[in-house]
């Protein structure tokens, strides 16, 4: 029955149009809210599981463009200078696929289907990547889970009353992997694609035992094509092995991208709150206040919302004001007459011949009337005079009264003014701001609306007619407001800024720090300056935060991962790791949207070289090795194998080195900006140097330059002059002549 249902799929799939040839799942919690049915009997939850497939608009994100990663006393111990190295390289290749999401082509051809190379001398030593692995891991905490795993996957399963296990089991699958793009209306947007390889599955049931009972199985489709490609199939390989020994990442992946740029994507707006350990800077303040920048905003009447909210269900009114926040609503039902009119010449008795009169005759009908009364938290009226006042025209074409009969016809049209008390009146906005109404600054306009109504109308055979209908007057206005800004005390100088509809960030940049994980702290502290879009009155608000950060975003660390003697089967992890999902803007009844904040600690094992054995007869007999770390590439040279002695003795060095000056002063744009000349103490480090930014750049306008010096562009001895405005974070590397290196971070302003 399975087999035969999947046939009839491929055929529907096939006749509905060529599904695209990649695609990616997004991730978040695991089976919470509307996602109660992700439970390890069916697959999700599974040891070292993190996150589990979520659909469309349940995505989860990073929404700090800026952040910052180190390695801790555990790593640097085991892994070296080395090590710091491959971390360096995994973070500056996701930095080289992160820096402009917008910018990249529609099908994402610069990316490749498959990144992944096999060094063989690694292969032999059955070595595990270090920079890989880090990539795999970074994927995840970016909001990817594994494309090929989620493909299909079981909703739920059951058996039939009074049947047995595994006979009578009944299967429901989902898809949980997207191509979003711009595709015909009859192909579905869920997509059985990874990288151009199809797959399909097979379902295993156990029906007692451990979890997963159940399981969705990935089968390509094509035995040889490539297999789980993307470094999202990496992470936690439950079903198939993806990450294989002596093989190495040169990058993501064609369907890692896209999921990375549907996530950060500008287009992809969410109802989200900024990290709440960024201080929101005010542009502006006005009695205690911030607010943003001044822009142009538009009312609209309020006479049509207010005849729109008394007929409309919520859903209605949700989709005709989009950003509409109804925080009650009560429906009316009532069994109730409606009035109309019918409108008519004719002889009344008595009336001399050929005279004929005009008659409104009102016609009764009786039907079920819904209405609705509602309660708004975001319907700001900026005039109301709490009635309608109209202009009622009537209008008849007919013989004059005593004309004789077949006298022409002639038009009448008599003015009055009627007056609606009950009708609400004037101009109001829709405040997608949550921190407060918007401050009028100046009345650039006052546009007047009309409304027509039309109480009756009718024409014979004769061309004569009766007309009536009602004009109202409402005016709208064209304001420039500022938005305030949110940003409240709460206790011990902390801010807290409210959730609002946000665009992606657009980038991503990883920035290397010092950190000292004795003290939990960097030697330096670092303030990052940065930028999101708030979309308020359905316009962008650009706005500003800072934090200050101590410790880093992502925390590098090593420990003993090896199973421990009460676990089976007996074996080591190869990494650790935590994710901090933040759901508190999620949708009702549903697990998402939300963001993925700040910290998170990624711990590689260091136990050390594992080998599993197994007993055999009347001995235990050696097997292979199952976990050893290195470092390579496709190059000839030789493998790194950790720990590795002279890679741990190079770091004692680099960290009695500092480099001076520990900040930058501030610079103006178009004034000369005095040349800054870094120098080193302490360590023993050999000249001569070399200095680099190793991320990060400079504004336009300066440069630096090999002997460490900051200057114009054209002259190592002139200073420069920047030329454009903005927070500047960057790296500086120093080399000695021995090829040793140290980083420093910085931070530029220029106003």
């Amino acid at each position: 029955m399975l087999q035969l249902f999947k046939k009839i799929s491929w055929i529907l799939l096939l006749a509905f149009g060529q599904q695209a040839a990649w695609a990616f799942s997004l991730g978040g919690p695991i089976g919470t809210l509307g996602d109660a049915w992700q439970v390890p009997t069916i697959g999700y939850g599974l040891g070292g599981d993190l996150l589990a497939p979520k659909n469309l608009g349940e995505e989860y994100r990073r929404n700090i463009p800026v952040m910052y990663y180190a390695c801790d006393a555990n790593f640097l111990d085991f892994f070296g200078s080395n090590g710091v190295v491959a971390i360096n390289q995994s973070f500056a290749l996701l930095n080289s696929s992160l820096t402009n999401v917008d910018g990249y082509s529609t099908g994402l051809t610069e990316f490749p289907l498959n990144s992944q190379s096999i060094n063989y001398a690694a292969s032999a030593l059955e070595l595990s990547d270090l920079k890989s692995m880090t990539m795999v891991l970074m994927v995840e905490q970016l909001g990817l889970t594994d494309p090929v795993r989620y493909a299909w996957t079981l909703h739920d399963r059951a058996t039939t009353p009074g049947g047995v296990c595994p006979a009578d089991q009944v299967y429901n699958l989902v898809q949980r992997n997207f191509d979003i793009s711009a595709t015909p209306l009859n192909q579905v947007q869920y997509s059985p694609y990874v990288n151009g390889t199809l797959w399909t599955y097979w379902i295993s049931e156990a029906c007692t035992g451990p979890n997963p009972l159940a399981l969705a199985n990935p089968v390509q489709v094509d035995p040889l094509a490539d297999g789980a490609t993307a470094l999202a199939s990496s992470v936690n390989p439950v079903v198939i092995p993806t990450y294989q020994l002596g093989g190495f990442y040169t990058g993501l992946t064609r369907d890692d991208e896209a999921g990375l740029r549907y996530l950060l994507t500008t287009n992809n707006i969410n109802w989200e709150t900024p990290y709440s350990g960024s201080l929101l800077l005010s542009s502006a303040a006005t009695g205690g206040i911030n607010y943003g920048p001044p822009f142009v905003l538009y009312t609209s009447n309020y006479t049509a919302f207010a005849e729109a909210a008394l007929t409309n269900d919520p859903v209605t009114m949700s989709n005709l004001f989009p950003g509409l926040i109804i925080t009650s609503s009560t429906a009316h039902f009532a069994y109730q007459p409606t009035v109309t009119y019918v409108a008519y010449y004719t002889n009344l008795i008595g009336a001399p011949a050929g005279t004929l009169t005009l008659v409104v005759a009102p016609v009764v009908t009786y039907s079920v009337v819904t209405t609705y009364t509602y309660t708004f938290a975001n319907v700001i009226a900026t005039t109301n005079s709490g009635g309608s006042v109209g202009t009622v025209y009537t209008v008849t074409v007919g013989p004059l009264s005593g004309a004789p009969a077949g006298s022409p016809n002639v038009t009448n049209t008599a003015i009055s003014y009627v007056s609606q008390p009950n009708v609400p009146t004037g101009d109001y906005y829709i405040n997608t701001n949550a921190c407060g109404t918007n401050l009028i600054i100046q009345t650039l306009a006052t546009i007047p609306s009309y409304t027509t109504n039309v109480i009756y109308s009718a024409t014979n055979a004769l061309g004569q007619s009766a007309l009536q209908y009602v004009v109202t007057t409402s005016y709208t206005h064209i304001y420039v407001v500022e938005s305030p800004i949110c940003a409240g005390s709460s206790g011990g100088g902390a801010t807290t800024n409210a959730p609002g509809l946000y665009q992606g960030i657009g980038q991503i940049q990883f920035v290397a720090s010092s950190y000292d994980s004795l003290i939990g702290q960097y030697y330096q502290p670092i303030t990052n300056t940065y930028s999101m879009h708030l979309i308020s009155n359905s316009k962008l608000i650009n706005q500003t935060y800072q934090r200050v950060i101590t410790a880093p975003d992502f925390l590098m660390s090593a420990a003993d991962l090896a199973a421990g003697p009460a676990s089976y089967p007996p074996g080591a992890s190869i990494a650790d790791r935590n994710i901090n999902l933040n759901p508190a803007n999620a949708l009702p009844a549903l697990d998402g949207p939300g963001t993925i904040d700040p910290a998170t600690t990624i711990t590689f094992d260091k136990v050390g070289n594992v080998y599993e054995n197994v007993y055999l007869g009347n001995e235990a007999t050696a097997g292979l090795s199952i976990m050893t770390w290195g470092s390579f590439d496709g190059s000839t040279n030789d493998p790194v194998v950790y720990p590795n002695g002279t890679s741990i003795a190079n770091l004692a060095n680099q960290v009695l080195v500092q480099i001076a000056p520990a900040t930058l002063p501030n610079g103006t744009n178009g004034v000369a900006y005095p040349i800054q000349s870094f120098a080193i103490t302490g360590g023993s480090f050999m000249p001569p140097y070399t200095w680099s930014l190793s991320s990060g750049g400079l504004p336009a306008g300066l440069k630096l330059n090999s002997d460490g010096t900051i200057t114009s562009p054209t002259s190592n001895v002139t200073p420069g002059k920047p030329t454009q405005t903005g927070t500047f974070d960057f790296t500086i590397q120093l080399t000695d002549v021995l090829s040793r290196s140290v980083t420093w971070n910085y931070t530029l302003t220029i106003n």
